[in-house]
């Protein structure tokens, strides 16, 4: 069977030996299944004929574009990674410098509030 079908298959596309093609006369006559699916390979065949596989006129124009646009993502998303990268790196040098000035990292450190006690106007006003 699986060979008859590879048979059928291959007559559409080469011409097979006279053995090969009495097997497959055979097997269509004997396999109502086979004779189905030559007449939907025939079906198949006779609807894409007249089928021409055509670009648009501008299909090299939308391809590059995609492709530049591809590009520039790329390119954003490396502008971004280095911007991010370099405000991190700034955060950890500041809370370094906090807390080698301050010997903490509380939040008094980080407001910068450690030398203002709680009487003082300015403490007062920012809690």
């Amino acid at each position: 069977m699986d060979n008859a079908k590879e048979l059928l298959h291959r007559s559409y596309d080469e011409n097979l030996s006279p053995e090969e093609q009495k097997v497959l006369d055979l097997a269509l006559q004997k396999d109502s299944g086979l004779q189905n699916e030559k007449v939907v390979l025939e079906q198949i065949r006779a609807r894409l004929s007249g089928y021409q596989a055509d670009f648009s006129s501008d299909f090299s124009n939308e391809i590059i574009s995609k492709i530049y646009g591809f590009y520039q993502q790329d390119d954003f998303i490396k502008l971004f990674r280095a911007i991010a990268l370099s405000g991190v790196a700034a955060i950890l040098l500041i809370l370094i410098t906090i807390y080698f000035t301050d010997g903490s990292l509380g939040l008094d450190a980080l407001y910068g509030l450690t030398g203002y006690s709680p009487n003082e106007e300015l403490f007062s006003y920012l809690n």
